[in-house]
């Protein structure tokens, strides 16, 4: 039995036809590398994540004293004020910051140090002891919301800092001690007064909203 001679024609088309068994290998690779990189960086942003929100929810030092619910209501008001003007990216920008946030810890103001105080709010402020504001409910939330950083007890980056304020005898007026710290890198990352200090003067509204009513650089700081 014989067979017609194969056309070499018809076998080189049907050897290039057959599919290289190798022809799956480079999508698989991309897909491997890009699903490498997907991963990694939402390891990444989970982390980070994670980190912000333990910071969140940390609790406040529980050897310091707690805020009272007004002193709470005066310092949000304080924060909205400084984010409303944009002062807090003016600030952070003249101080070469990445971030910034609100110093956990209030500032201890002696009244007879500071100028700005009235008799009956410098008797008021004169009782209170250093406390931290992250006992005050939602704030850590409220921080965030500005678009700043979380709070932490030993920050690296600069923040805004509060004294307790002190209010007078009636409790529509009050004044806190502000300030913009932001670490020095010829200090060695120290944390240093940037901008301020200030007096700030809020009143509550009929409707019990505290407002700044006032701004007021201190000229001067008796020894």
């Amino acid at each position: 039995m014989t067979y017609p001679p194969q056309d070499p024609t018809k076998a080189r088309k049907s050897a290039a036809s057959r599919p290289s068994p190798f022809r799956h290998i480079l999508p698989i690779a991309l897909g491997l590398g890009v699903g490498s990189a997907l991963y990694g960086g939402y390891d990444y942003w989970s982390h980070q994540k994670a980190q912000q929100q333990a910071l969140v929810d940390a609790p406040g030092d529980t050897d310091m004293a707690k805020p009272t619910a007004d002193e709470c209501a005066i310092a949000r008001a304080a924060l909205t004020a400084i984010h409303a003007a944009g002062s807090d990216k003016a600030w952070r920008t003249g101080a070469a910051a990445d971030e910034i946030s609100f110093a956990s810890h209030s500032k201890v103001i002696n009244p007879a140090d500071v100028t700005g105080y009235s008799d009956d709010e410098a008797d008021n402020l004169r009782a209170k002891s250093a406390a931290d504001w992250r006992g005050c409910a939602g704030m850590a939330a409220f921080v965030g919301g500005l678009g700043w950083t979380p709070m932490s007890g030993d920050p690296d980056g600069s923040v805004v800092a509060l004294g307790r304020p002190g209010m007078n005898k009636a409790g529509d007026e009050a004044r806190t001690y502000e300030a913009f710290l932001a670490p020095r890198a010829d200090s060695g990352g120290v944390m240093l007064l940037a901008r301020g200090p200030w007096v700030v003067t809020l009143h509550r509204g009929p409707s019990g909203v505290w407002q700044v009513t006032s701004t007021d650089d201190l000229k001067r700081i008796k020894s």
